[in-house]
């Protein structure tokens, strides 16, 4: 009876003492399980079973005693110094004081981990970020690097930033810690791609983030679909070169000055910058530094929304200044068109950007390569933007009369050597005229296009001698160029839109109003009529706006960074029962677009890609009544289009 009370007050302390030490932690004395572990809330099919199931048997953490393990619930600021410090060192002793946690607090100051003062809170939860933060001291400090506990940083670990969608909300000591944990391949982030640095953690997560820490094999390192290290983003290029001339380093200057046209349009500031849009930025600033409007530009930022040019050209009495009163060699600029032959890879410098590299070129500002190209389609590396930066600062700090005179003496030496002829299409007898910057091919494809394959009856195959070839050949560029340059993180940044038709129709809109702009409201992009030749019920139509949804919904899920440009020309314009437009859609995908999503369509990041369309424009303004007037539309609109080809590495044409 005796015994039997002396065990009953046994059993009575310990219940009392696992009221008041904390639950789920380990104990004082690192034992391996030998018993098989099973917790009610943790499956196997659970992302964290083997990172808890490990700890679990190692003696780091452990579960309630109503047998769960609560992976969902948060963890405090104390049990997470615990598990860590335990990990590091095994031989804490017992704290003496009231507080249960002091001696691991007191330890992981010792340690690094944490630092005076940091917390005054141990018992509150724990976020992510400053999980990460002790993370990154104990895998620096070199007590657990003893014990072969270490991070593997790369020395270009900053440039996996882009990486990481929320990098740019962060503090600068919050950015570095972020990128330290992510590069190590400690935490991976949310599916979002964001850190969550403020959000607190929970207990799977770091389980897993310590089975990470502790085990290298087990880490998620992230790769660089494509090595951007000599690489500079637009904004990066456009704040170090406006710093360099003495300006405000700012793209909001930039944007304000025209230097820039809307982040929307390139898709954003943070993706690298292309050789052609460097000298768009640079062509604009020599302008200024001339005081001669148009000298190196085609026009304004509007170029890229209007697709033409107005009144943007140099007036006869500001030639005659450049002429007869600093120089013949400024023949060379202004008449720059007679000088392209010396780019050999002139024709894929397309009229958009064909001034601004020609006339920077002539002027010794830009390069070519060795083969005489200027590769508009390339990024800029960072030791040509540092070539191309000192050569614009070398102007800045003149006037403009000094700059001109200056760059008189700096202009090419060359005799006229215009841009040479290219083989014609076999069939160039049918058409009106034939571009240089498209290749032949689409003036060869049989006219005649399957009815199966592109529902199309083809009783006219001819071409459109009308005015009305050059507002759909726009539209269909503008429409397509829209489209297809898209950031899932800037959907909502606003750039204008434009329609030719009847005198020109604009706004300022984020991506969805954007595109929708060139979709009639009320016109279904299934048709009026079934599969089997029956009228289609309103409540069985699908209009554009639902289709466009959808796509957004997959940019955000992929994380889709692409950028796009439409090679056409008016003259691939015909009648086919409705005006069809022939173009080549040029695409490039940047990271961090799932590398999955564009294996699946043959394709990686970081490269050109072209493939060959056809596309049906028409001028429509009627459609189901209901839906007709649900936002603004252009009269001239994008119907559908047809793939001509499928994509391929995009071609030079020489």
């Amino acid at each position: 009876m005796k015994r039997t009370k002396y065990l009953f007050k046994i059993m009575a302390l310990i219940m009392v003492l696992s009221m008041i030490l904390p639950t789920g932690l380990v104990s004082q004395t690192k034992v391996f399980a030998s018993t098989p572990i099973h917790f009610t809330d943790v499956k196997e099919t659970d992302w964290f079973y083997k990172d808890v199931m490990e700890l679990t048997r190692r003696g780091l953490i452990s579960g309630y005693s109503d047998n769960t393990f609560k992976p969902s619930a948060q963890i405090r600021v104390d049990e997470f110094i615990k598990i860590l410090v335990s990990a590091i060192d095994e031989n804490i002793k017992p704290s003496q004081s009231n507080y249960w946690a002091d001696s691991y607090i007191n330890r992981a100051k010792e340690l690094g981990i944490i630092q005076d003062g940091e917390f005054t809170n141990y018992t509150r939860y724990i976020t992510r970020g400053e999980m990460a933060r002790m993370i990154v001291r104990a895998g620096t400090g070199t007590s657990a690097k003893g014990k072969g506990f270490s991070l593997d940083i790369p020395e270009n670990y900053k440039e996996y930033s882009y990486l990481i969608t929320d990098y740019s909300t962060l503090d600068p000591d919050s950015k570095d810690i972020a990128l330290k944990v992510f590069v190590s391949g400690i935490t991976s982030g949310f599916s979002d791609g964001s850190f969550g640095f403020g959000k607190n953690a929970t207990r799977a997560e770091a389980c897993t983030i310590l089975m990470r820490f502790l085990e290298k094999n087990q880490r998620k390192i992230p790769q660089l679909p494509i090595d951007l290290s000599n690489t500079l983003s637009v904004r990066e290029f456009t704040t170090q070169l406006l710093k360099a001339m003495g300006k405000e380093a700012t793209m909001e200057y930039a944007y304000e000055k025209g230097y820039v046209r809307s982040s929307a349009e390139y898709p954003s500031y943070e993706k690298p910058i292309l050789r052609r849009e460097a000298t768009l930025t640079i062509a604009r600033i020599m302008d200024d530094l001339t005081d001669m409007p148009a000298l190196f530009t085609s026009g304004d930022n509007d170029l890229f929304i209007k697709g033409y040019t107005r009144n943007h050209k140099l007036q006869p009495y500001q030639i005659n200044k450049l002429i007869n009163n600093i120089g013949k060699q400024y023949f060379t600029l202004v008449y720059w068109e007679n000088y392209r032959g010396y780019v050999k890879d002139i024709r894929m410098i397309t009229p958009n950007y064909q001034k601004e590299m020609i006339t920077l070129y002539l002027a010794g500002i830009i390069d070519t390569n060795n083969n005489k190209e200027l590769k508009p389609y390339d990024f800029l590396t960072k030791e040509e933007a540092q070539k191309w930066i000192n050569k614009v600062k070398e102007y800045s700090s003149l006037s403009s009369d000094e700059v001109l005179s200056k760059l008189a003496v700096n202009i090419r030496k060359l005799e006229e050597k215009p841009m040479p002829e290219v083989e014609k299409p076999s069939n160039a007898e049918i058409w009106r005229s034939t571009s240089p910057y498209v290749n032949k091919r689409l003036y060869e494809y049989p006219l005649k296009l399957d009815k199966e394959k592109y529902f199309m009856f083809n009783f006219y195959n001819t071409e459109v001698k009308t005015d009305i070839l050059k507002d759909h050949k726009l539209v269909g560029e503008l429409y397509f160029n829209n489209k297809y340059t898209v950031d899932y993180r800037t959907l909502d940044a606003q750039s204008k839109y434009y329609s030719p038709y009847g005198g020109g129709i604009s706004g300022v809109g984020n991506y969805e109003t954007r595109v929708l702009f060139y979709h009639n409201p009320g016109l279904p992009v299934n048709g009026y009529i079934d599969e089997e030749g029956n009228d289609r019920k309103i409540e069985d139509m699908i209009f554009a706006d639902e289709i466009l949804k959808q796509e957004i919904e997959k940019y955000k899920k992929y994380k889709v960074v692409s950028q796009a440009e439409l090679i056409t020309d008016e003259s691939l314009g015909y009648i086919n029962m409705t005006p069809m437009v022939r173009a080549t859609l040029r695409i490039i995908y940047y990271p961090p677009t799932d590398p999955m999503f564009l294996k699946e369509q043959g394709l990686e990041a970081g490269k050109w890609y072209e493939k060959d369309i056809v596309i049906v424009m028409a001028n429509t303004v009627d459609g189901v009544r209901e839906f007709r007037d649900r936002w603004k539309f252009s009269p001239i609109n994008y119907t559908k289009h047809y793939d001509l080809s499928s994509f391929r590495p995009m071609e030079y044409l020489k």
